[in-house]
């Protein structure tokens, strides 16, 4: 009797082991494990930005010497020449390749400047002293560059830059006179306009007042070129008419300029990239 109940315990525990087993094999596997990914972060694009530029600016010039076929046929002394400053306006349109670098071109018409100059000679007909010939006239210019400039960091909202360009200045000479006041003598030349390689070197600084607008603040060293006058001709009918020009040889300036910088273009600085596909385990 015993042993029957021993049997019949072994047989109830088979039973349940079995139906265990099959109620667990009946049972749907277990969903796939997700692992987060990280958010997708943007990467930045080589934007262009695009701008527009105006600016104002003051003229010092100044010649390395002034000569014409008297001068150099007789012994005359260059005593002086000079120029006054002259206001200039100016126009561009630029485009920024990246963060540190742009370029432009720009626009600009340079105002009169009086011209004066004075040599001297020794003559007879002045007596004891020495002749002297006073030149005067006015200078102006139009003048194209293409620029470009390195930003080289920005430091609590300024960007100093540094630049440079190549192009053409259109140098014009008017109401040129030589008079002699020793000898009553009196020459006026006709207007001419000459036009010159040109190149120039910057630097400055420029600062972000928006997003959209940038002021900027500058010295420029220019090169324009020599300005010639047009033949010199005399009141005196009976004295010799269309003699030789006069020549400026090589008109610099030394420019300080203020303007602003109107940007746009480049609206979108990044992309995200696609998104990947969420792997399962």
């Amino acid at each position: 009797m015993k042993n029957f109940r021993h049997a019949i315990v072994v047989a109830a525990a088979l039973i349940v082991g079995q139906t265990a087993t099959a109620s667990a094999a009946s049972l749907p596997p277990p969903p796939p494990v997700v692992e987060p990914i990280p958010i997708p972060i943007p990467e930045p694009v080589a934007a262009r930005d695009y701008y527009l530029r105006s600016y104002i600016g003051i003229t010092n010039q100044e010649i390395d010497d002034f000569t014409n076929v008297a001068i150099e046929a007789g012994d005359f002394t260059i005593v002086d020449h000079e120029f006054d400053s002259s206001p200039f306006i100016g126009f561009g349109i630029g485009m920024a390749l990246n963060e540190r670098f742009r370029v432009d071109l720009t626009g600009e018409y340079r105002g009169k400047s009086d011209f004066t100059g004075l040599d001297t000679y020794v003559d007879p007909g002045c007596g004891p002293g020495v002749c002297t010939n006073e030149h005067t006239g006015i200078k102006s210019e139009w003048l194209f560059l293409a620029n470009a400039y390195w930003d080289i960091g920005t430091y609590r909202g300024f960007t100093p830059y540094v630049g440079g360009g190549i192009g053409a200045a259109e140098v014009t000479l008017s109401n040129f006179k030589d008079v002699n006041l020793v000898t009553n003598g009196l020459h006026w030349a006709k207007d001419n306009s000459e036009w010159n390689f040109a190149w120039a070197l910057q630097a400055g600084f420029s600062y972000e007042i928006s997003p959209d607008l940038t002021f900027d603040m500058s010295y420029r060293y220019a090169s324009l070129g020599d300005g010639v006058t047009g033949k010199y001709f005399t009141y005196d009918p009976g004295a010799p008419q269309g003699l030789g020009a006069t020549t400026l040889e090589d008109i610099v300036s030394h420019d300080v300029m203020i303007g602003l910088r109107w940007n746009f273009g480049g609206d979108s600085c990044c992309e995200v990239p696609e998104a990947m596909p969420i792997p399962y385990k």
